[in-house]
Formats: C-alpha cells, sequence, structure tokens
C-alpha cells in the first residue's frame, strides 16, 4: 500500500519513518524540498520525493496531512480534487502563537479540529483524525512496544476510514483503538485527555469509557507559561531549521508538551 504525506518537519518525519519500517511505500511532499530529500534518503527505496502536493497523491491510497493547522486549508485547496473517495488523515493541533508568545488555542471552546477540518474537505473524502495523540519523541519510543503495544488513539465518523487507519496505526508499531466520532477528536488535541498518553490497549478502553473533560485553556484560550514557552521553544526550532512556517507540521506536536494548569 501507498500512503503519501504532505509535511516533513517534526512529526511528518516520524510518522513516515514509522510506516516504512512496517513495509509502507511512501509519497513525501514538503515546503522544504531538502527536507523531504533528506527523509527520503534516510528512509531508502520505500520512500521518493513528489514534485508537489498534488504529485504526491498519485498512486497513494491515503495521505496524512502533517501540517501547521492554519495551513491546513489553503493545502486542503490545492489538492481538493483528487481527495474525494480517499483516506485523510490530519494529526494537526489547533494552536498558534502570538507576538508576545503566548500559546492560544485557535477554535472556539468546544469547537474540534476534526469538525473543522470536516468543513474544509471536498464531499466523499473519508476522514480519520490521528497520529497527533502523541509527540515525536513519545511516538519514536513507543511504536513497536512489547509485550503490550502502546495504543494510538483516532476519531472517524466513517467506518471504512475507521478500517483503512486502523492499518496504518498498526503498521507504524501501534494499537488503534477509537475515540469515538470526529466530535470527539477533541480529546486527541493538546489539552485534550488522552494527548501524550503511552497506555496498553485494555487501559485505553477504559479511559474511552470513562471521564470525557479537556483540559482546556481558560478564558481567552490561552495556556500557562510554562506550557507556552515549551510550544514557542518547538516554533523557534521549526523555524531555525528553515522549515515554511505556513504550511509545515505542527510544531507542538513534535515536543513533549505538558498539560497546561
Amino acid at each position: 500500500m501507498t500512503t503519501a504525506i504532505i509535511g516533513t518537519g517534526g512529526i511528518g518525519s516520524v510518522i513516515a519513518r514509522r510506516l516504512a519500517s512496517g513495509g509502507e511505500t511512501l509519497r513525501l511532499s514538503s515546503a522544504d524540498t531538502e527536507s523531504a530529500r533528506t527523509l527520503a534518503a534516510e528512509i531508502g527505496r520505500a520512500a521518493v520525493v513528489a514534485v508537489d502536493n498534488r504529485d504526491a497523491l498519485q498512486g497513494a491510497d491515503a495521505v496524512v496531512l502533517a501540517l501547521r493547522f492554519t495551513a491546513l486549508k489553503g493545502v486542503i485547496n490545492e489538492i481538493a480534487d483528487p481527495l474525494t473517495g480517499m483516506l485523510v488523515v490530519v494529526p494537526s493541533n489547533p494552536l498558534g502563537i502570538d507576538a508576545q508568545g503566548n500559546v492560544s488555542r485557535l477554535l472556539p471552546k468546544g469547537q474540534s479540529s476534526g469538525e473543522v477540518v470536516t468543513g474544509w474537505l471536498p464531499a466523499g473524502t473519508r476522514l480519520a483524525m490521528a497520529f497527533g495523540t502523541l509527540s515525536a519523541d513519545l511516538f519514536e519510543s513507543s511504536s513497536n512496544r512489547s509485550p503490550e503495544p502502546a495504543v494510538l488513539f483516532y476519531a472517524t465518523d466513517d467506518d471504512r476510514a475507521g478500517e483503512e487507519v486502523e492499518r496504518l496505526i498498526r503498521t507504524a508499531g501501534f494499537e488503534p483503538v477509537k475515540a469515538g466520532g470526529i466530535e470527539q477528536s477533541g480529546r486527541l488535541e493538546v489539552g485534550g485527555d488522552l494527548h501524550d498518553l503511552v497506555v496498553g490497549p485494555a487501559e485505553a478502553r477504559s479511559l474511552i469509557g470513562g471521564a470525557r473533560s479537556l483540559r482546556r485553556p481558560s478564558q481567552g484560550h490561552l495556556f500557562g507559561r510554562a506550557f507556552a514557552q515549551t510550544v514557542s521553544t518547538a516554533l523557534t526550532i521549526a523555524a531555525s531549521t528553515g522549515t515554511d512556517s505556513s504550511i509545515e507540521d505542527e510544531a507542538p506536536a513534535t515536543t513533549h508538551c505538558p498539560p497546561p494548569p
């Protein structure tokens, strides 16, 4: 099977490496072409660098949009036609940072990223919110855990999308557990109760059936200073490595973030 990955920064690169290690063929695209070429060289014959985002979808069975949330709509509009009937996997967290370094949630309280992304996609697209529940370091270290596999949570309204994203999650070395429909995708985001949890299947299923509260920030949606500093540092690192912050992968998902107070 072949998966396109658009965005080869922190989380996009980790997803690509883990999928390739499980036998997936990859088509990579990035605003930073050199980043995509370096990743493809590291992975080997299983990965090729596409000419552009639309070219990445040629022959692909699914696409992972490993992009900053603020860039998703523009890229979706660019590649909209080929997305009809395709599995689209989105790991992005709806966070931004202002000129003063304050990190904020970009959506109104109670509105999940999955619900917003659904409105951006063309009819017939099969959406799954997945691969963004673990920071890049946890994703790398928890893959292919033994004897009990670590869980990756996902959310979708589409049964076929669920089957397909479960295959990808297993290919990456995890056990898939559905958190619910797209309206539950907020639980997977930074600040959600299922974010950055490394648990086995039994504990994961007990969490799904338990409390559904979200660790939401207070009024104004600004996170605490320590949390903000962590995310700010991640964004600074992304910028200093030459990534195009307008369409590169979501920086807060590339580093372990403490829960907001």
